[in-house]
């Protein structure tokens, strides 16, 4: 499966969704840079990554239009991809105007949107701009919501690009990483080599820090030290990693018997992720097999992701604990981070160990390939 074939499945399942809702059209707007435009990525692609000011209007009978700003108005009227496109200046007003004109012809009451996406303020004008009532059942977000928390194909081979980026970004930092170098200086090490291997942005703030001792303090690095990173990229169809790996300086027979349970502990409690079990259930199960190994209890141990690094599909999806959503069942093709973490309160030892795992109906597959035991 292809990007084009991929949005096709999307865009085909939103409209379906919209005719059986009585809609005769689906609008998304992407208001501004970075304010959570994933509903929006997710029926573009990569176009709509990072830019603003944008509309798609998308007809149950196959037509469609786009709003976008006037200097790459000419290269999407090339590209063919939309029937009619509108060409605006940046600018709220000129936005919500273009958008009105793209839906001329419309009785108003039969089109919903997807209002994830708006501010209140961008929704309350555009309730004027239109005049319409925004109201709950015109919101057909729930429904792309549902849709990310399953995974095709071709988004399955997006996170995993991701992923195989910033573990070759975490190789390079580890081997660098000695006593006597500064843990910033190892984080500016490992944040440009994820650019340098393909990354557009990172999925979050990385850090570099220590499982002994203060856990976020930047310092230098000395010979007993256990390190641990927490790191995640996207890539350019808007998609992300996020994991974490620890390792020691030097393994003292405390730290390696540390170490040993940690992973055993860790490798148990992966098993019980399969479709049918609650996020929950994953959260009660790993916090059991941390106490059998010594270990601390858990309050969460992982996450939905995709197009976010912390998906936001909740609460129609699951995450591993302890809310009430996460009393869900996980369902054949979600993608979770898991991050049990182990601790030990009488070494005052502590690690970070995180992957992305894909649900099944039998065991979970693991899109890492980073071993756990990295160094030892």
């Amino acid at each position: 499966m292809n990007l084009e074939e991929s949005l096709e499945r999307r865009i085909s399942s939103i409209l379906g969704e919209a005719k059986r809702r009585g809609f005769e059209a689906v609008v998304f707007m992407n208001e501004v840079i970075g304010q959570n435009p994933c509903n929006f990525v997710y029926v573009s692609g990569p176009w709509g990554l990072g830019d603003e000011h944008n509309t798609l209007v998308f007809d149950v009978n196959g037509g469609s239009a786009v709003v976008l700003p006037h200097w790459g108005a000419k290269r999407m009227e090339e590209s063919g991809r939309y029937d009619r496109v509108f060409a605006i200046k940046q600018e709220k007003g000129h936005h919500l105007r273009a958008t009105r004109e793209a839906l001329k012809g419309y009785d108003l009451d039969k089109v919903c949107f997807d209002l994830s996406t708006l501010s209140w303020q961008m929704a309350h004008r555009l309730e004027e701009t239109l005049g319409i009532s925004l109201t709950p059942e015109k919101d057909i977000s729930d429904h792309v919501f549902r849709l990310r928390t399953i995974k095709d194909e071709f988004e399955i081979q997006e996170i995993k690009r991701a992923i195989c980026i910033t573990e070759e970004a975490v190789m390079e930092m580890v081997a660098a990483s000695k006593p006597g170098v500064h843990t910033w200086n190892l984080k500016k090490r490992l944040d440009a080599a994820m650019i340098e291997k393909g990354a557009i942005e990172f999925s979050f703030w990385s850090s570099v820090g220590f499982g002994n001792g203060p856990r976020r303090q930047a310092r230098t690095v000395k010979h007993g030290d256990i390190l641990l990173t927490d790191v995640g990229c996207r890539v350019d169809t808007g998609y992300c990693s996020d994991m974490g790996r620890t390792w020691p300086m030097a393994l003292t027979p405390d730290v390696k018997d540390y170490l040993d349970r940690m992973i055993s502990a860790h490798a148990a409690s992966f098993k019980n992720i399969r479709a049918g079990t609650t996020g929950n259930e994953v959260l009660r199960r790993a916090s059991e097999i941390n106490q059998e190994h010594g270990l601390e209890p858990l309050v969460r141990c992982g996450h939905q992701i995709g197009l976010d690094v912390h998906d936001y599909t909740m609460p129609f999806a699951p995450s591993f604990g302890p809310i009430e959503t996460d009393n869900q069942p996980l369902k054949p093709g979600m993608t979770l981070t898991f991050e049990p973490q182990h601790e030990d309160a009488r070494l005052g030892f502590r690690s970070h160990m995180e992957d992305i795992v894909l649900v099944t109906e039998e065991d979970p597959v693991l899109l890492n390939s980073l071993p756990w035991d990295l160094t030892w």
